[in-house]
């Protein structure tokens, strides 16, 4: 697996043979985020997590915007 997708959006995986871990990055709006997991699973729960995050915090930010 080389790229994880949720919601639209789609993120890179890492494997580091070494460290036996997951690493990821993903853009939105200029901005990385990274994410990370001890298994395939847990990196996708912690790349969901994130978006999740984002399109939460977006939502607010609309409402605020609209409160104005």
């Amino acid at each position: 697996m080389d790229k994880l997708e949720y919601e639209g959006y789609v993120g890179t995986v890492n494997y580091d043979e070494k460290c036996d871990y997951y690493t990821g990055e993903v853009k939105i709006d200029d901005r990385i985020y990274t994410y990370e997991g001890d298994t395939l699973e847990e990196l996708q729960e912690d790349f969901e997590d994130i978006i999740d995050s984002i399109i939460a915090f977006d939502e607010m930010d609309d409402i605020d915007e609209e409160e104005e």
